[in-house]
């Protein structure tokens, strides 16, 4: 063991073992510590419910967040109301109210109070889900949801898939999944193309570039008046680009 340490002795390392142990207790707090936190974020969030219907769909606040900068991360901690007074300050109120009605983005916020409770379980609970073995339940959990979705929508039985953390994510996958259906390679890309419209979500450029295909060409096609894309457009534009020796 002294020879795999270096300088390090058995008695020094379980000496350096034990305070590890002592720093890292804060990190494991017991039944009424869990309880004071708990509550403090309970009571938080039950503050900003009960004023969700009278906030603003943005809030342009004059520091935007900037106080956060005062309060830099550190090895001493703070105490729990600074931090929860902080969080509602400089987090919570700036910025787009995404729980709001009034927000009325692209994509909405979700902000449902039963979901948040199940983020909070999984949280805590810690259980993995990448790998069957290690979380059969969770896995088995994600091909229900699946499985609900594309019924839904009118998938086949057949169809499968996995649910990503965002619509970011959700893109790259399925922009690498088409990649690799059609077996295209670097040396493809540049003869590639791609067909968005304007009304397309810059993470479809982003997961372009993240797939290594910033090379691929992109045609921007045409909408109707309900800002769909128009086939009979689409149907020209791939004509062309096959006539031309480029890949569609």
């Amino acid at each position: 063991m002294a020879e795999a340490q270096g300088d390090i002795g058995d008695a020094e390392l379980l000496d350096r073992l034990r305070w590890l142990e002592r720093a890292s207790r804060p990190l494991e707090p017991g039944t009424r510590r869990r309880r004071r936190l708990r509550d403090a974020v309970i009571a938080s969030s039950e503050r900003f419910l009960r004023q969700v219907d009278t906030l603003k769909g943005f809030e342009d606040s004059a520091g935007q967040g900037a106080g956060l900068l005062e309060h830099p991360v550190g090895e001493r901690g703070r105490s729990l109301d600074e931090v929860i007074e902080l969080l509602e300050r400089e987090v919570v109120r700036p910025g787009a109210g995404t729980a709001t009605g009034r927000h009325l983005a692209y994509i909405p916020g979700g902000g449902i109070y039963h979901s948040a409770l199940g983020d909070y379980l999984a949280a805590v609970t810690n259980k993995y889900s990448g790998v069957f073995f290690t979380g059969p339940g969770p896995v088995r959990m994600e091909n229900l949801m699946v499985r609900w979705v594309a019924d839904l929508v009118g998938y086949p039985t057949g169809a499968a898939g996995s649910i990503a953390s965002g619509g970011s994510l959700a893109t790259l996958t399925a922009l690498v999944s088409a990649r690799e259906a059609h077996g295209l390679r670097a040396a493809d890309f540049a003869t590639s193309v791609v067909y968005l419209t304007r009304q397309a979500h810059y993470c479809v450029e982003k997961a372009l570039h993240i797939a290594g295909m910033a090379e691929a060409q992109v045609r921007w096609i045409p909408m109707d008046e309900r800002y769909r894309m128009r086939p009979d457009a689409l149907a020209a534009a791939v004509a062309e680009d096959r006539s031309a020796g480029l890949r569609p």
